[in-house]
């Protein structure tokens, strides 16, 4: 009991801790001032915020249009839920106002600490759900090691200063893990499909994550009929999900779909360049030639209307294609290219988000003397992460169980595989929020060696 006392209270100092690194970090960054889209921001708020208080602000303008919650917003093309949330947020703190001011060009989005510190809170909830998870699983010992190691992991910490997608995702990933692991009725995996599909709704790259799921499953101890129903209530929870976001997109426009637009642009945005770039010997502005060029060509072999949203997705369809094509005709070029993005993505970032609010463009941040000194930093601190998360994974088959050790390592791999490729550090974090376990493993085993010297 005292222990867990000693542990209450260390939780509850990190999130004040937090709370008030949080104030800092906002105090700093709220009065510098970046722009683009014609639009003038906080840089707390980075690029990708400014994209979903446009599509905020398009629920608002449906809403006092005549439309319903359900059918009102602009196409799906990025993140489905997180400018819902916003939108939600700013109904209750902000009276609805509308957040970017066409006539001023400004950003105008009031009370945000509050939201700052709503999603900060959210996430320290979650890491008591899976404390409660683990304390049963394992021992209590190994879930406070566990959720104190989560809560000052700065690679995780760092996004909870901000507003982006992945703070509200990671706490729904450290629920969706908690839940699992009280799970044992078939019907509690209908609801851990609620969950993924929730995760989707923030971040697409859970697409395909029923799969780990169906690999936790086939692990069970139990026979082919009960792991069947497990199966069909994973894919019916998930399913709704897809189903209620092709629904929206049908009802507002006419067309069913649930795969977010952007999705089929992210191979000519984030990989073609560098390929045309290896292969053709383009420069920057060639390759922008290159994609005008080809837009030009595909439009006018095909009677896509741009205007509607039907047109909108064959267009962007035939984009993706043109890329596999690039791909394909590059195979070798392609493969190094990815390998090394996929190499450049582990090298762990503890300031991504801070340097990310000090310049407003890579480039400047990369030529600057804090990118040389922090690189000399991140390379022995990734070193290190990675040196004592493998012996805790070596030490993890005889502390966890087996089917919790295949799901742990799957999403790991599965979030590395399917976001990596892009090269940026910031997609490898939810592989680093299931490597904290092993790392937690690692420490127990120190702290339990040292226990019994000392005894």
């Amino acid at each position: 009991m005292i222990k867990n006392a000693y542990y209450k209270v260390s939780i509850l100092i990190f999130f004040l801790i937090t709370l008030l690194i949080s104030n800092i970090y906002v105090n700093k960054f709220e009065n510098q001032i970046f722009t683009s889209s014609s639009y003038s921001y906080s840089s707390i708020f980075h690029e990708d915020t400014i994209l979903y208080f446009s599509s905020t602000d398009k629920i608002s303008e449906d809403q006092a249009n005549g439309k319903n919650f359900l059918t009102s917003g602009d196409s799906y093309k990025r993140s489905f839920l997180y400018p819902r949330i916003i939108y939600v947020f700013n109904k209750f703190f902000n009276d609805g106002e509308i957040i970017l001011n066409n006539e001023t060009q400004e950003v105008n989005f009031k009370n945000y600490k509050s939201f700052i510190f709503i999603q900060l809170f959210f996430f320290y909830l979650s890491i008591l759900f899976l404390h409660f998870s683990l304390s049963k699983l394992i021992n209590l010992k190994f879930a406070n090691i566990t959720s104190i190691v989560l809560c000052i992991n700065p690679i995780l910490m760092q996004w909870h200063l901000t507003m982006l997608t992945e703070s509200i995702f990671l706490s729904f990933l450290i629920i969706t893990f908690g839940f699992l692991i009280n799970s044992k009725k078939n019907i509690q995996f209908f609801f851990i499909g609620l969950l993924i599909g929730i995760l989707y709704m923030l971040r697409t790259i859970s697409l395909l994550y029923p799969i780990i799921f169906i690999f936790f499953i086939l692990c069970l101890k139990e026979n082919i009929l009960n792991k069947t129903s497990k199966f069909i209530y994973l894919i019916f929870g998930f399913s709704i999900i897809l189903f209620l976001i092709g629904s929206h997109n049908y009802k507002r426009a006419g067309i069913f779909y649930f795969t977010p637009i952007q999705s089929k642009t992210d191979l000519q945005t984030y990989l073609e360049p560098s390929i045309l770039s290896k292969s053709q010997n383009l420069t920057q502005g060639e390759i922008s030639i290159y994609f005008e060029n080809r837009k030009k060509e595909i439009l006018n072999n095909n009677n896509f209307d741009l205007k509607s949203e039907k047109g909108e997705i064959n267009f962007f369809n035939e984009i993706r294609n043109k890329s596999f094509e690039n791909i394909y005709e590059n195979k070798l070029i392609t493969a190094k290219i990815v390998l090394k993005n996929y190499f450049h993505s582990t090298l762990l970032n503890p300031v991504q988000v801070y340097y990310a609010s000090k310049y407003k463009d890579w480039i400047d941040y990369k030529n600057s003397k804090h990118h040389s000194f922090w690189l000399k930093i991140r390379i022995v601190f990734t070193l290190l992460f990675f040196i004592f998360t493998g012996l805790g994974f070596l030490f993890s088959f005889k502390k966890i169980d087996l089917k919790f050790n295949v799901f742990i390592i799957f999403s790991c791999l599965y979030f590395f595989g399917v976001g990596c490729w892009l090269g940026n550090t910031r997609y490898f974090t939810p592989s680093v929020l299931f490597m904290n376990v092993y790392f937690s493993i690692f420490l127990n085993q120190v702290y339990l060696k040292f226990s019994r010297k000392i005894n």
